[in-house]
């Protein structure tokens, strides 16, 4: 059995690698301090391993929990609160987790989020000396507490003017959130000629920035303001289905308004729906204010134009969104639950580690296949040898498993299990026989997880050769830095069989790759 202190010293590594990845992708900031946190850990790690195993595991698993997953857990949740505007909430949760990462970036952002809960309260003259008040702070953080006090204020125009003569456009073409709000302001002031040129070009700087929730965000605004109620539905029903109702309906009467051409609407809203929102209250007034109703037809041709371009120009932007938002997948959860009974059969006749049970309930035997027992090479597939073993296998099937499953129809994902499983098997009893080596057996669902990776290599590299785009590109780097630490892993640790791992990766490749001529799949590539 694979010892649990190399799986957590394994894991430990793969976390701080995959964080360290994450900044250097632009996912976590930057000149946030995620970098040397994780080579801290990872020293840590290191120093303690020749002296003690078992400290080695514990102190970096702690490290890592405390100042790694929990904070990067803690902040995706504190920008999923900012995006749907519940200002006290994401406040409350930073404030718990300051503390294990108290960096200049925290501090910015909770002076943020105290002022936007401050103004929505109310309290506008209070948040505005909140963000004008003279600090240290990271230069991106002056440009948000500016913009910030603009939608505070419900000030558009100047804004807009703010935009086009103060902003860095470097800066401006590097910052998901100043895009985002740019499309916003050029809406806001009925700059609907400007709005419709620069919204794929937004689009694609975000693709390229790898910030995929922003996208929704710029359809919204476009939809919103050119008076496209159905598109906005769907975009509710989909991409934006998280939004709280009151955000919703006032989008859509946004929406609604363009097209009636009529104020009243706003009216409405301020009256009977938004007495806690005062910086949505702010951007009505502005709009009562100033809002001279342009051609409506002219705008609903365009957004419609504008909607099919969006979708058609960047397919791949959903494409990866639905990557990076894996869904549980019947046939996946499936597999697990076959393969968890196969772990509680084992515990109940004797013990994941009682090779007689293992014998008994259908592990794999070279000599005994190659004597008739071929269900062997079924069975061996959903049995494991110890928790540490089934763990590890379950959480590779769940990412691997779901992630195929999206991209494939649900018989070619089983055709690509079954067969890098049972395959693997029969090759490696083969090789087992041919080589006189017939101590082994073997069980697990590693040959058949690893005929996934291979799929999903062959699915990404397809594409890569066919449009030669970035995403895919990386994808395949992504899928080839996976197998090279499971190459390594095994290399490593000698109770795994690099053979049977090899055997189900070139399976599974070669699967796709038949599959993808005579297979009619579905995928969103």
């Amino acid at each position: 059995m694979i010892p649990i202190k190399i799986i957590v010293i394994i894991a430990i590594f793969l976390f701080c690698l995959l964080t360290i990845i994450r900044v250097l992708q632009g996912i976590l900031p930057k000149r946030d301090g995620w970098i040397l946190i994780s080579l801290f850990i990872l020293l840590v790690t290191v120093s303690f391993y020749p002296i003690n195993l078992s400290l080695s595991a514990a102190f970096g698993g702690v490290l890592s929990i405390l100042f790694l997953f929990i904070p990067q857990w803690g902040l995706n949740r504190i920008n999923h609160l900012f995006e749907i505007k519940n200002y006290p909430k994401s406040r409350h949760l930073l404030s718990k987790l300051i503390g294990l990462h108290p960096t200049t970036y925290w501090h910015n952002y909770y002076r943020l989020l105290f002022a936007l809960e401050l103004a929505d309260s109310g309290k506008k003259k209070q948040a505005i000396r909140l963000l004008t008040h003279n600090h240290k702070n990271d230069y991106i953080f002056n440009y948000y507490y500016q913009l910030f006090i603009y939608e505070i204020l419900g000030d558009w125009g100047s804004c807009l003017e703010w935009f086009n003569y103060q902003v860095d456009q470097k800066i401006l073409q590097q910052d998901p959130l100043l895009l985002t709000y740019y499309i916003r302001t050029l809406g806001e002031t009925e700059q609907m000629d400007k709005l419709f040129q620069n919204i794929c070009t937004v689009q694609s700087l975000l693709l390229k920035l790898k910030k995929y929730s922003y996208i929704p965000l710029i359809k919204l605004y476009a939809f919103a303001f050119s008076g496209q109620i159905t598109l906005m539905k769907t975009l509710f029903n989909t991409e934006l289905s998280f939004y709280p109702k009151y955000l919703q309906g006032f989008w859509l009467i946004t929406a609604k308004t363009v097209m009636d051409q009529n104020k009243d609407n706003y009216k409405i809203l301020l009256k009977q729906h938004l007495h806690d929102y005062n910086i949505l209250k702010s951007s009505l007034e502005w709009r009562l204010k100033t809002l001279s109703f342009s051609s409506t037809k002219n705008k609903q041709k365009t957004g419609h134009k504008l909607f099919y371009k969006l979708n058609h120009h960047h397919k791949e932007v959903n494409t990866h969104q639905k990557l990076f938002r894996v869904k549980n997948q019947k046939i996946t959860q499936l597999l697990i639950i076959l393969n968890l009974l196969g772990f509680v059969t084992e515990i109940s006749f004797g013990g994941s580690e009682n090779i007689e049970t293992l014998y008994q309930l259908g592990a794999l035997v070279p000599l005994v296949v190659w004597h008739g027992e071929f269900w062997r090479l079924i069975t061996a597939n959903f049995l494991h040898y110890g928790w540490g073993h089934f763990l590890m296998n379950m959480l590779a099937l769940y990412f691997m498993g779901n992630l195929l499953e999206s991209l494939s129809n649900k018989y070619h994902y089983i055709i690509v299990y079954l067969l890098s499983g049972i395959g693997s098997m029969l090759a490696f009893s083969y090789v087992a026989i041919y080589t006189n080596q017939l101590d082994y057996i073997l069980v697990g669902a590693s040959a058949s997880i690893m005929g996934l990776i291979g799929s999903l290599t062959a699915i990404f590299m397809r594409k890569w050769l066919h449009n030669k785009s970035l995403i895919d590109r990386k994808r395949v780097m992504v899928m080839t830095l996976i197998i090279s630490l499971q190459l390594i892993s095994d290399l490593i640790i000698p109770q795994i069989s690099m053979l049977s791992h090899l055997f189900g990766l070139f399976i599974g490749f070669i699967t796709e790759i038949i599959g993808s001529f005579f297979i009619n799949k579905r995928t969103y590539l």
